[in-house]
């Protein structure tokens, strides 16, 4: 019988034979691993984050840091930040949005957009941004995915080690 109780585990262990019956009753704390867990968490959040910045579109580095600080207020929490508002979901599809019911870049108040790519008038037009890499020089759309496919190994051992599997 395995019991799971706040962090401890309960092990109740019967054996019957011939002999006379016993029992053995073991209590192991697990909760050092809950607070290996969530630093291990912390740090990936907080790497994955640090991780990205080289692949983001950068221009006065404004976007960065509110990125990054809204990042940091969700560290632990297994959600990174990978692009802020209001702006994140267009540098980071790298495509111009567009109203969806008016096809204009600029957009009615409240108004849902939409990539340019998927409104009819914007067929056969370019429709991708294109990243200013003077301040950036790996700025590209998809920075999670760019840097995913860098570091997810670093990563692993990353929570490995912090995890206390290492």
């Amino acid at each position: 019988m395995i019991c799971l109780k706040k962090g401890n585990v309960k092990i109740k262990f019967s054996y019957e034979d011939k002999s006379p019956n016993f029992e053995v009753n073991m209590h192991i704390n697990l909760s050092r691993f809950g607070t290996q867990l969530a630093a291990a968490q912390y740090a990936l959040d907080s790497q994955v984050m640090l991780d990205m910045i080289p692949y983001m579109p950068k221009q006065t580095g404004t976007f960065i840091n509110v990125t990054q600080e809204m990042s940091a207020a969700m560290a632990g929490t297994g959600t990174v930040v990978a692009a802020a508002p209001p702006m994140g979901r267009f540098l980071y599809e790298g495509e111009i949005m567009v109203d969806e019911k008016t096809g204009s870049p600029w957009a009615r108040k409240a108004a849902r957009k939409i990539k340019a790519s998927e409104y009819s008038a914007w067929e056969g037009k370019s429709t991708k941004l294109d990243y200013n890499k003077s301040e950036n020089p790996n700025a590209q759309s998809h920075w999670f995915e760019a840097a995913k496919k860098k570091h997810a190994e670093a990563w692993i051992e990353m929570v490995k080690e912090e995890g206390g599997g290492g």
